[in-house]
């Protein structure tokens, strides 16, 4: 059964081909070996994939994981179903943060208009930093939280205007 996982805002199939003697797992078109994995500390991993040793930092929140390798943050997900989102439409609404964390910066303001992927604001937790972009083309209504100031998981970061129907 093919997994469908979001990474950095893509949706990507990937599905367990074989698990014994080695993994291997397909990512799109490309079948990738898994010869060891390892977490040595808490957070700390080191995988070999086609023969590449990949080391780099982890965090599960309730939704995602966050990864950093090679001084790349991803974001890995499991899109989510329609149950799971707002009937309303109100989740492309809102850039929400999944755990607790600090503002690092703030790259737009109250009144921009940004397009789908634009970054909007670094935060960071977890001595993680993550850039957060918007989820879709709009106008920013409200900046909740201005650089250097905390904020809990599930906060409110930013805020777009609602397209009226049709937009989006």
């Amino acid at each position: 059964m093919p997994y469908k996982i979001n990474i950095d805002d893509r949706t990507i199939e990937a599905d367990i081909v074989k698990r014994k003697p080695l993994l291997r797992v397909l990512i799109g078109e490309r079948q990738h070996t898994v010869t060891e994995a390892r977490c040595p500390g808490s957070g700390d991993f080191e995988i070999t994939i086609d023969g590449k040793i990949y080391s780099g930092w982890r965090y599960a929140s309730s939704e995602d994981v966050y990864m950093r390798i090679n001084g790349r943050t991803f974001i890995i997900s499991a899109p989510r179903g329609p149950g799971e989102l707002a009937d309303d439409g109100s989740a492309k609404n809102e850039v929400r943060a999944d755990m607790p964390g600090t503002v690092v910066s703030v790259e737009c303001k109250d009144g921009d208009e940004v397009k789908s992927g634009q970054q909007l604001m670094t935060i960071e937790s977890m001595k993680l930093q993550v850039g957060l972009v918007a989820p879709r083309d709009g106008v920013i209504e409200k900046v909740h939280f201005a650089a250097n100031t905390p904020f809990d998981g599930g906060a409110t970061l930013i805020s777009l205007v609602p397209l009226e129907d049709g937009e989006e």
